[in-house]
């Protein structure tokens, strides 16, 4: 393949500061909320070491939330905005920290599965819940630990793994708007080895994605997916381990036209395969001194948009493509510990994108591919007890945009116990998506420049009742040059702005009680964020300046019941805005919803689970004209889960 070359803020609402006052409710016995993560530093470490701010999702807090979906799964994590055009299977983002959408690097185990589309890196419309451990979420700048498309930050999304004795779970789920949900998985694992598979469908009739609300239309528009995965780990010696997984997602999607604004009912639809998995092997040395780990990883992306008021393609009829998008990744990671408290790691990696377009109604097609080489080094160190620090610089070798250096610190004082201050800088470097390098004609646009920019943040952290509360506040700010947008009067991508986003993150963990019995635990936070063009002053659209969110849990009866109520509000935002007369209006979006979960377990091996999703039936789109729910849905289901071992024995319940 030839080489290219190419209004002022709004007062935030006390309840930033509320969330940082300590409440006076009697101590009890300590309770340990820190984590262990290893986004931020790609190494395992201590959450409360780290000055980057990550915020973890369990799977546990999935399963009280019976959230099926991953980006429903961090709408309640601060800093985090979501985009989502219709129900499910429809097209799904994620902004951090005001950046753009595809400003967000997606993990798997650590592995990227970001790839090229029409317009972002990575859409969540295909990835289910059923498989995940947990999810890490690093927010600010990470281009120079994890390379180009870490502008924003990173969503890790770490699958289960298996161990202890065979494991069988099955679930079936009936609801609103026509949906059902089946899944079967086994796992289990013993000294030196683990395995984990299983498939899950989901199935919905869905709701119009055109807005029925603003007279756009009422057609429904379907879903269907199927996905299947496999995880298998073998440990040769006691200081090594190899591990493989795969992933197989088979979905199905109507959809409606688009217009200015919004959209309008039409039959369209589309259909993907997506692939991903990975390789790897870790070798430890000299009494885990030099730990080495060597993986490969891919990911495919294989749709069809299927146009117009027929079932397949037509000449003359309206937009009907085809898009392929492959990205491969292969690493070389060593850890140096040569000391308890310091550890320096040295990663040599490439990566190789390629996209494939064609428009069967129009001319121009796209097939291309670039190639990006880079060496990073890092090192940690834990000084005097009471100091981390992070420093490292990464190398990139971009096949079209030539040497792109980046680097980052980050720093964590602890200033007592249970005061930590915290601090992270580091520049970003982005190369354009091959999509937009592309668009229209199918030719390299060689005016087409990288997005450079840089990021920071400070913020305190602060344990409370004997660890069972932790709070937080950070100030964040990204500056970002040579901004890519879509021109519509020369009908092509160019760098057009300088972007900057600012706000504050602030963060509310608490056990209010855990008798043995039962226990109730509160987890709001607030995010304020200002995002605006610096040369053009107006506000970026789909940025909402004011998020919230709200987790309650509370489990009962001996903790075989439990229940969760999830409460998310957004501001209103800035549109996207077009050259036509017919326009959107400036701001719009602004909406609260309420979800209730609850489950009881019958005993050990059976449970009963129903929600209700957005209690108080309200409309809301986070993308004008697109209807992102149906109104109030009622969701209620079973699980299954026992060992085979014990059940053929009679051993247990």
């Amino acid at each position: 393949m030839s080489v290219f070359r190419p209004r002022r803020p709004r007062s935030w609402p006390l309840v930033a500061a509320a969330f940082v006052v300590a409440p006076a409710w009697a101590e009890q016995a300590p309770i340990v909320l820190d984590d262990v993560v290893v986004t931020a530093t790609r190494t395992k470490t201590k959450a409360d070491q780290v000055g980057s701010s990550v915020t973890v999702v369990t799977a546990e807090e999935i399963e009280d939330k019976q959230i099926t979906k991953v980006e429903d799964a961090l709408r309640t994590v601060p800093g985090l905005s979501i985009t989502r055009q219709g129900g499910m299977g429809s097209t799904s983002q994620i902004r951090i920290r005001g950046t753009d959408t595809n400003h967000t690097l997606v993990l798997v185990d650590g592995q990227r599965v970001n790839y090229h589309d029409t317009m972002y890196n990575f859409d969540f419309d295909w990835m289910q819940t059923d498989d995940i451990e947990r999810i890490e979420v690093l927010r600010g700048p990470a281009a120079g630990q994890w390379g180009s498309d870490a502008v924003g930050g990173v969503v890790n999304i770490i699958t289960k793994k298996g161990k202890g004795p065979m494991k069988v779970t099955a679930l079936g789920e009936l609801g609103s708007f026509g949906t059902n949900r089946e899944s079967v998985s086994t796992s289990g694992g013993g000294d030196r080895y683990d395995y984990s598979f299983g498939w899950s469908r989901y199935r919905t009739a869905g709701w119009s994605t055109a807005s029925e609300e603003r007279g756009y239309g009422s057609e429904k528009d379907g879903s269907q997916n199927n996905t299947y995965h496999l995880k298998l780990g073998v440990s040769p010696t006691d200081n090594s381990e190899i591990e493989a997984r795969y992933s197989h997602t088979d979905m199905w999607s109507e959809l409606d036209g688009s217009k200015t604004p919004g959209t309008m009912d039409t039959m369209r639809s589309k259909h993907k395969h997506v692939d991903n998995g990975h390789l790897k092997g870790t070798l430890s040395l000299f009494d885990e001194a030099w730990t080495q780990t060597a993986s490969v990883s891919g990911v495919k992306n294989d749709q069809w948009n299927m146009g117009g008021t027929t079932t397949g393609c037509t000449i003359g009829g309206p937009l009907c493509a085809s898009y392929e998008s492959t990205t491969v990744n292969a690493s070389w990671q060593n850890d140096l510990r040569f000391h308890k408290d310091h550890t320096t790691t040295f990663i040599f990696e490439g990566v190789e994108d390629k996209y494939r377009q064609r428009n069967y109604q129009r001319p121009g097609k796209v097939d291309a591919s670039m190639t990006t080489l880079s060496g990073l080094i890092q090192h940690q160190a834990h000084l005097f007890d009471v100091l981390d620090l992070t420093a490292g610089w990464r190398g990139n070798d971009h096949e079209a945009f030539g040497w792109q250096p980046t680097w980052f610190g980050s720093g964590a004082w602890h200033v007592t116990a249970d005061t930590t201050l915290k601090a992270s800088y580091g520049t970003t470097f982005k190369a354009p998506l091959l999509y937009q390098i592309h668009y229209p004609s199918g030719n390299p646009n060689p005016e087409l420049q990288p997005e450079m920019g840089r990021g920071w943040d400070v913020g305190v952290e602060q344990k409370l009742l004997s660890g069972r509360a932790k709070t937080g506040l950070t100030w964040f700010r990204n500056d970002i040059a040579n901004l890519i947008e879509y021109n519509s009067v020369d009908k092509q991508y160019q760098n057009v702005g300088k972007g900057t986003t600012y706000g504050i993150e602030t963060f509310f963990n608490y056990l209010v009680f855990d008798d043995g019995g039962q226990s109730l635990s509160l987890n709001p936070n607030y995010t304020y964020t200002r995002a605006y063009d610096r040369l053009s002053g107006e506000e970026l659209a789909r940025r909402p300046m004011h998020r919230a969110g709200v987790d309650v849990n509370w489990r009962f009866w001996e903790k075989r019941a439990n229940l969760t109520l999830s409460t998310v509000y957004s501001s209103d935002f800035q549109e996207n805005r077009s050259t036509s007369a017919d326009q959107p209006p400036n701001r719009h979006g602004e909406y609260v919803e309420f979800n209730l979960a609850g489950s009881y377990d019958i005993n050990d091996t059976v449970q009963l689970f129903g929600r209700v999703e957005n209690i108080l039936d309200r409309y809301h789109e986070s993308a004008w004209g697109y209807a992102e729910t149906g109104g109030r849905g009622v969701f209620a289901g079973v699980k299954v889960s026992f060992e085979p071992a014990r059940a053929l024995t009679g051993d247990g319940e």
